[in-house]
């Protein structure tokens, strides 16, 4: 087994004697930060082991090349370089923080294409059937992505942070607190100029009355009325004719694509109004299509959506 251990990354700088001494401060102390961190120990062969749920099989592949199988499935293909090289360094960083607290998936894998569960994964074939007039400049662009990025993740005071990430955000992250309870490193509420072009972005969806009420077990004549929510504005509690609902619950049995909504009632019955697409942690992944087409690369759209962290080079 060969052991590897975390190291900072540095730039050199040809400045002045006293911004050369400041970057070997910082240097110093950053590496002592690092020292702390937990050693992470990979087979020889780096190699990872994923479980393939749809066949219920197991895979082993090179550690980088699962990434490639990760962004590949994760984000539109379609997005610019630097967007592509962001879910690069987020998904290196979910699979390390993972397999760092011991998660295990059916069959001893060390990880899952479930997304429920871990992150999707597409094998090289499954990507050319989904992309079929364009699959050697796509892939190869994936695969800059992560080549350029190797060994890159991110770090917040000497650990790998949670580095969630979700499809559109709608104008706004979430505040990992207001979903779990408590701080998450990294993962605040920043706002998102980017994610307008998302198809999530904001859509109306429309039921009868009855649909409506029968989904959500109440009365025909039912009205939303919020009770609490997020910082974000995300609904966290809502009493819909009498009885309360998580904002996930009504998410869930209405089929919604976030917990951000409110609703408006019509002469036909029910329009739902929502904002983005996924639980709204971490990365927009539109958010950073976005912020690449305008010239942020990779380090800047990552700082942006996790504030605090550092990138480091395994």
């Amino acid at each position: 087994m060969r052991k590897r251990r975390l190291k900072v990354y540095k730039k050199k700088s040809n400045h002045s004697l006293l911004v050369i001494l400041g970057v070997v401060i910082l240097g110093l102390l950053l590496g002592r930060a690092c020292r702390d961190l937990p050693r992470f120990t990979l087979p020889e062969s780096e190699d990872i082991i994923l479980y393939r749920s749809a066949g219920r099989y197991t895979e082993q592949m090179d550690f980088e090349r699962y990434l490639v199988g990760v962004v590949a499935a994760e984000m539109p293909a379609s997005f610019d370089l630097e967007a592509l090289k962001a879910q690069a360094v987020c998904a290196r960083t979910y699979t390390y923080q993972r397999l760092l607290n011991g998660y295990t998936y059916p069959l001893g894998a060390q990880v899952s294409d479930d997304p429920g569960t871990c992150q999707a994964y597409v094998s090289k074939e499954e990507f050319a059937a989904a992309h079929p007039q364009d699959t050697v400049f796509y892939y190869q662009k994936i695969e800059q992505a992560v080549a350029e990025t190797a060994g890159e993740i991110l770090i917040f005071e000497g650990r790998p942070v949670e580095a969630l990430y979700h499809s559109t955000c709608g104008g706004q992250t979430e505040e990992a607190a207001d979903i779990w309870g408590k701080e998450a490193a990294c993962l605040h509420s920043v706002p998102c100029r980017w994610c307008g072009n998302s198809g999530y972005y904001r859509k109306e969806l429309f039921f009868s009355q009855q649909d409506f009420a029968a989904l959500l077990g109440v009365e025909a004549d039912a009205t939303l009325q919020i009770q609490e929510q997020t910082s974000s504005g995300r609904v966290k509690r809502a009493e819909i004719g009498g009885k309360e609902f998580s904002g996930e619950e009504i998410r869930s049995r209405l089929g919604l694509p976030s917990t951000w909504f409110s609703m408006e009632t019509t002469s036909d019955g029910v329009k739902l109004i929502t904002r983005g697409f996924g639980h709204g942690l971490g990365l927009c992944q539109y958010g950073a299509g976005g912020m690449a087409a305008e010239g942020y690369n990779y380090r800047e759209i990552l700082s942006h959506y996790y504030e605090g962290a550092n990138i480091y080079s395994l």
